[in-house]
């Protein structure tokens, strides 16, 4: 009898080994994710220092403010200019859905919100990949129809570079939101630390805070900035076990 109630006592619950082998799944994925977190924050790097000391310093210029100069800019500078919306914007959103899945994965124990982070983070990266396919398609476009119609390649410009900026960054609403639901999980299931999730909701303030013209140059820089430290301290934190 008593080795009989041993034995059942020994015996995992259901639940128990369902918990164990989703929490050894998710390590995995965790892992990529921390990984996909660092590349992102590499890209964040990667983008301003480039806008900093090549593109800014060459006359880089909004199609908006100055159509004629932006266009100029584009031509001289085709080769730079792709593969910095390729990096930036094709090679992030990819590695975003990844480190959305990653944190999803952490969070599982708060699933609805893990799922509601999850629904925001792909939407934010689905964005970034397709402001980034329509700037690679759009100067290649310009590019070709400026050899005979330079007028209509300079308005095309400008009407592509808005589409651009909307999808990928002019503000920075759909990363807020996913921010400001990673931030409230991350407190409530304490599988990362707070202050990683605090610093979520301060983003996703300043993140929102971009809807605001008056607001929106330095909002959109201090999101990307606070991004670079928050998703190399976030890629760290998932490759912990």
């Amino acid at each position: 009898m008593t080795t009989h109630t041993e034995n059942i006592q020994s015996t995992p619950a259901p639940e128990a080994r369902a918990q164990d082998a989703d929490r050894s799944a998710s390590t995995g994925l965790d892992r990529v994710g921390g990984i996909a977190a660092q590349v992102v924050a590499g890209t964040y790097v990667v983008g301003f220092l480039a806008m900093g000391a090549y593109l800014g310093p060459r006359g880089f210029a909004n199609p908006v403010d100055d159509p004629s100069g932006s266009l100029d800019f584009l031509l001289s500078n085709r080769a730079a200019m792709a593969g910095w919306y390729l990096l930036l914007y094709l090679v992030g959103g990819a590695a975003m859905a990844v480190v959305t899945l990653g944190v999803r994965d952490r969070l599982a124990s708060t699933p609805r919100l893990a799922r509601v982070s999850a629904a925001f983070g792909l939407i934010w990266s689905g964005l970034l990949m397709a402001s980034g396919s329509v700037a690679v398609v759009s100067q290649h476009a310009v590019a070709t129809l400026h050899a005979d119609h330079p007028d209509l390649a300079q308005s095309s410009w400008v009407s592509l570079g808005i589409v651009q900026d909307a999808l990928g960054g002019g503000i920075e609403v759909a990363g807020a939101l996913w921010a400001a639901v990673v931030g409230i999980a991350v407190l409530r299931s304490r599988r990362l630390s707070p202050w990683l999730g605090g610093l979520a909701l301060g983003l996703s303030a300043v993140g929102m805070a971009s809807v605001i013209p008056a607001a929106t140059e330095v909002a959109v820089s201090v999101f990307g900035i606070g991004f670079i430290v928050w998703f190399t301290w976030l890629g760290l934190a998932l490759r912990r076990r």
